[in-house]
């Protein structure tokens, strides 16, 4: 048993790097296949019943993705979620400048914005309003996020494209776009892109109680997103894993009163897909559970260590609270919100009736390739984290 004071930086430190190590973690690309392959060996190796969960859906093949104008080609990334292009020439102008959703411009041309990385972080944003009401053809997006690479934006209609095509650029072009936009000049997009059919998988790991017949503690957390995504998603995981190996000794001691049951999903930045095959196969699980923990993004990014605790009932989201800062978590970074500003896949459980306490953090590289081991990784805070994790799992499952 890895004991609550045990999990201390150096074990999430080795964690972290392992997950880092694996690759980019997009869905369906080797990085994806190898960071889960590891995932699965150390739930397994903590004493769960593990199970791949397949998960059908296509890969996309980008063929060509750049704008031309004013003299300069820059390269970017379709929107998952917007139609294919094999060219368009217009006339780049202003549209829906800095997360604005006003529009200008007539249907021959392609507008410019400016949004961050989580624009589309749930459905109904503002980003969303623009693409559905937008005379423009197509739409170039600047992602604005430190350093202003390119931090894709999440495709939370993957499954069903809408909208004009729509082209992500590096903030780090906002400057000359900007300029080029307000001149109203000739341009060119290329937004092309295929599909092929392809699988990845969700992980399930379960630890059988004593009492298996009254309602689970589930547990979820995302495994896949556009790069490496260290900080944004190997928090998550870590904590995962602790709360796992919690529960595998509550067994082992014959002190585990309930099932605990943890996901780790695929297809979080492709509109949540593990997540949605996963309520697919266990909606009794969905309503039925004692309670859900949605261990979200960035627990543990460094730089920011902006923690909001939100939960169906006030007072546990206090409670957890109350660990975090018993755990070593800085108290004044702390904020607990109400159930309404759930996001993530926390924020579809609770859609689907749902008991959900959700854990979600800051981080100034989000979506960005430089998200990464060790130079955005707060360890220590991944470890903090992970203990209140364990002990609260002890409480309501012990």
């Amino acid at each position: 048993m890895t004991t609550p004071a045990l999990l201390d930086a150096a074990w999430a430190a080795g964690l972290v790097a392992a997950f880092d190590a694996s690759g980019v973690h997009r869905m369906c690309t080797p990085g994806d296949f190898a960071s889960g392959a590891w995932f699965e060996a150390e739930a397994a190796r903590i004493g769960a019943a593990v199970t791949r969960m397949p998960v059908p859906t296509q890969r996309t093949v980008i063929h060509e993705a750049y704008l031309e104008c004013g003299g300069h080609r820059i390269d970017g990334l379709p929107m998952f979620d917007s139609p294919a292009m094999a060219g368009l020439a217009g006339t780049l102008c202003v549209s829906g400048t800095k997360g604005s959703s006003a529009s200008n411009g007539s249907s021959g041309s392609i507008g410019y914005a400016e949004f961050p990385p989580n624009a589309a972080s749930i459905k109904g944003q503002p980003l969303e309003k623009l693409r559905r009401s937008t005379p423009h053809q197509a739409l170039v997006v600047a992602t604005r996020v430190s350093g202003d690479s390119l931090s894709p934006i999440n495709a939370q209609y993957f499954n069903t494209p809408f909208g004009p095509p729509v082209l992500l650029v590096a903030g780090m072009h906002h400057a000359v776009l900007e300029a080029l936009a307000a001149q109203q000049t000739s341009a060119r997009l290329v937004s092309h892109y295929t599909r092929e059919a392809m699988a990845s998988y969700n992980i399930e790991a379960r630890v059988t109680g004593a009492a298996n017949d009254t309602g689970p503690i589930a547990i979820v957390t995302p495994r896949t997103g556009w790069w490496e995504s260290t900080a944004e998603r190997a928090g998550g995981m870590v904590a995962w894993l602790a709360a796992m190996d919690t529960a595998a000794e509550l067994k082992r001691s014959a002190t585990l009163k309930r099932d605990v049951v943890a996901w780790a999903t695929c297809g979080h930045e492709l509109g949540h897909i593990g997540l949605q095959e996963l309520t697919r196969l266990n909606m009794p699980t969905v309503t039925g559970a004692k309670y859900w923990l949605h261990l979200g993004a960035n627990l543990g990014g460094a730089g920011n260590l902006t923690m909001m605790v939100r939960a169906t009932v006030k007072a546990d989201a206090e409670a957890l609270r109350d660990l975090l800062v018993a755990e070593g978590y800085p108290a004044q970074h702390i904020l607990v919100e109400p159930d309404g500003k759930l996001s993530g896949e926390g924020h579809d459980l609770h859609h689907l009736g749902a008991k959900v306490m959700s854990l979600a953090g800051s981080n100034l590289h989000f979506h960005a390739a430089s998200d990464r081991w060790p130079g955005n990784v707060n360890a220590a805070g991944i470890a903090s984290i992970s203990r209140a994790v364990a002990r609260w799992v002890a409480a309501q499952a012990g």
